[in-house]
């Protein structure tokens, strides 16, 4: 065994609690990536995106079909598609300013949704009325979710050493539910802007 390894594998059985920090100074970006990439998505969806109407409808099949098809069929599809696009491609890099601008670029969603034809609405006008505008919205959203989320939890544990990979990735999940928790909080709040 390396002698760098084997010392920080003794370091690490003194006390836990600076192993834990030493790790999470190293992965504190790509943490606070994936808590804000479902702090948004969860605050959105399906707390706004399942109120939308349909504006082509118009009484018939389509405002039945509406919701369960282009909100959460197509959420659920782009997701996976940008979850499984991590198998072959993974760009940006691990160390890349581009995953956090990413990351947080993805909050313009929500004020684009606000402004789709979300039903009952108080406060805000309707400036996407076509329901093309909702699904392209969607697509992004939903792709965008599952790739940059499934590339923060993947480079989490390869920016550490291999004995903190496990501990580096149930500190990622962490962050994951932290994230969900506070999307769903949040979810109130911007429903209510609407």
């Amino acid at each position: 065994m390396n002698t760098d390894v084997k010392d920080a594998m003794v370091e690490e059985n003194k006390d836990p609690s600076i192993s834990m920090m030493k790790i999470l100074k190293k992965i504190w970006v790509l943490a606070l990536s994936v808590f804000f990439t479902f702090t948004v998505t969860i605050g959105t969806f399906p707390a706004i995106t399942a109120d939308t109407r349909s504006m082509l409808a118009d009484g018939g099949s389509w405002e039945l079909y509406f919701i369960p098809v282009s909100c959460f069929l197509l959420f659920n599809l782009c997701d996976w598609t940008g979850r499984s696009l991590t198998a072959v491609c993974m760009w940006p890099g691990k160390d890349s300013l581009v995953l956090p601008v990413s990351v947080v670029a993805r909050v313009v969603f929500v004020p684009l949704f606000m402004l789709c034809n979300v039903q009952p609405r108080l406060h805000l006008p309707v400036f996407f009325q076509h329901d093309g505008f909702f699904i392209a919205f969607m697509v992004l959203f939903a792709f965008s979710n599952g790739y940059l989320a499934s590339l923060c939890m993947c480079y989490g544990p390869k920016n550490v050493l291999p004995h903190e990979a496990e501990t580096a990735g149930a500190i990622m999940a962490f962050f994951l539910a932290l994230g969900l928790a506070s999307g769903a909080g949040i979810s109130f709040l911007f429903r209510a802007v609407v």
